[in-house]
């Protein structure tokens, strides 16, 4: 049944990636700063190219991948589903995308499940196969920041540099971020349109807005001047009490939202980088300034806005204190890009994070998704370096596709404005080096959850904050290249 459900599925995919090919928008300009980048997910495709990947037989060699049990469905399908649904939609495609590769090499592609509880599983799952010399897994699919340290201090990847068929001038990978990542020359962390992005964004209700003659600002973010200012505001001077006296989460709010990592990506928007490139070419922590201090404080300042309402992640699930944005409580939330908000009985509005302010050259949006890693025990690199190229390039021609139109819902002819929003999002994907390696460092933690934990403690302006955490993080990045050849 597999190798029938293989064929019909290369068939299928073979129609779909035709017309895929030959669409799509250009993106806006690289960004600017040390870490930004585009991935070029909408980027227009010459309709005649195909990855430089020439048909194998390697007579079915495994490719194993290894990541966390909810990422899973995006890089691998088990079987095709007959169905309607848009899960179902992404589920057939990732089938469909597999079953292209394997056909194409010779190979099995498979999908092995590690259920994280502290963060290291993945590591402690791989480490014991690469001491013994064993080619176990070809592909490690991580956590933002879990893991990348001991995998690297530790000698256990590979530079991707090394595969004779990756090639990163490809538009389906992240360069700029790649390279970002890179210690001491050597890629060690991959980023492109094969990952599972989780991208914070902000969310409105399109219902409210209109009852209060607010107008969506899709014409000012494509003028280039959606920037903290014309946020903050947007969302002020929209409290309304539910008539017992008391500020609670039954009071209306112009931004009601948990605060989290989703608070922090207020960095990166502004284009602020917990760690940038020095003249060593060496990490250095680059928090400092008065783009900092100036963003910060109107951070502060808005978060003691009656109209704004945050809480913290230990109260996620607390429903006396969270404001359901599904309820109508609110006129904007901070949220991953997702599907959760889909079924809501209001009109949905979706646009990017603000600039810093409209001399920002461009939009930014962390990821604060999925990295991969390979094992330095890899023995056939002609293998894995064509099994990459050629999944990256069919899941930005296939997967994305499918997921803007069917999972996201945001077809071109019903909702044209949300996604062009959606659009800019996905091509404007940068990261920070301050996240892969935070997890052995709690000072360098707290710099990546700097605008999240500074804004809960209270603190005016993060003078002391800095203070308290810099030295240390600063140490650690340094020891960190010295440690790598």
């Amino acid at each position: 049944m597999r190798i029938f459900q293989k064929s019909l599925c290369l068939i299928l995919a073979l129609l779909m990636i035709l017309p895929a090919t030959a669409c799509g928008t250009t993106t806006e300009e690289t960004p600017v700063g040390t870490q930004a980048a585009t991935t070029d997910a909408v980027t227009e495709v010459d309709t005649d190219f195909f990855p430089d990947v020439e048909k194998q037989n390697y007579e079915g060699e495994v490719f194993r991948m290894v990541g966390e049990n909810h990422t899973g469905s995006w890089y691998y399908a088990e079987e095709y589903f007959n169905g309607e649904g848009s899960q179902q939609v992404l589920n057939n495609t990732i089938y469909e995308m597999n079953a292209l590769v394997e056909e194409h090499l010779g190979i099995e592609i498979e999908y092995e499940t590690v259920v994280i509880t502290i963060g290291g599983e993945i590591f402690d799952t791989v480490a014991p196969t690469v001491l013994s010399g064993d080619d176990t897994y070809q592909l490690c699919i991580l956590h933002p920041y879990y893991s990348y340290s001991n995998f690297i201090t530790k000698n256990y990847v590979m530079d991707f540099y090394t595969l004779p068929d990756f090639d990163i001038e490809q538009p389906y990978w992240n360069k700029s971020v790649m390279e970002s990542l890179s210690i001491n020359g050597h890629a060690f962390i991959g980023l492109g349109d094969l990952c599972q992005y989780s991208i914070n964004m902000l969310y409105c209700n399109k219902d409210l807005m209109k009852q209060s003659q607010i107008e969506v600002p899709y014409d000012m973010v494509r003028s280039g001047d959606w920037t903290l200012d014309a946020f903050f505001g947007m969302t002020s001077g929209l409290y309304v009490d539910d008539g017992d006296g008391k500020r609670n989460n039954k009071d209306t709010y112009g931004f009601a939202s948990l605060w989290d990592a989703n608070g922090s990506a207020f960095m990166q928007c502004c284009q602020i980088y917990v760690a940038s490139r020095n003249e060593n070419d060496q990490y250095e922590i680059s928090l400092e300034g008065e783009r900092l201090t100036t963003m910060y404080e109107k951070l502060y300042n808005w978060s003691k806005d009656e109209s704004t309402y945050l809480w913290r992640f230990a109260d996620r699930a607390n429903d006396a204190v969270v404001v359901d944005f599904m309820n109508g409580h609110s006129y904007f939330n901070l949220s991953t890009l997702g599907t959760h908000y889909l079924e809501s009985e209001f009109e949905l509005g979706m646009l990017p994070m603000p600039k810093y302010d409209s001399a920002q050259q461009n939009y930014a949006h962390v990821n604060w998704g999925n990295n991969v890693l390979l094992p330095s025990t890899i023995q056939n690199k002609d293998m894995v370096g064509q099994v990459l190229e050629l999944m990256g390039y069919y899941s930005k021609t296939m997967v994305q596709t499918k997921y803007y139109d069917e999972v996201l819902q945001l077809r071109v002819s019903e909702a044209p404005d949300d996604r062009d929003m959606v659009e800019l999002i996905y091509n404007t994907i940068v990261y920070d080096p301050g996240i892969a390696y935070c997890d052995v460092n709690p000072q360098l933690w707290n710099l990546v959850y700097l605008p999240c934990f500074a804004l809960l403690e209270n603190r005016e302006n993060v003078a002391s904050y800095l203070k308290t955490n810099v030295r240390s993080a600063q140490k650690y990045l340094d020891r960190l290249f010295e440690k790598v050849q």
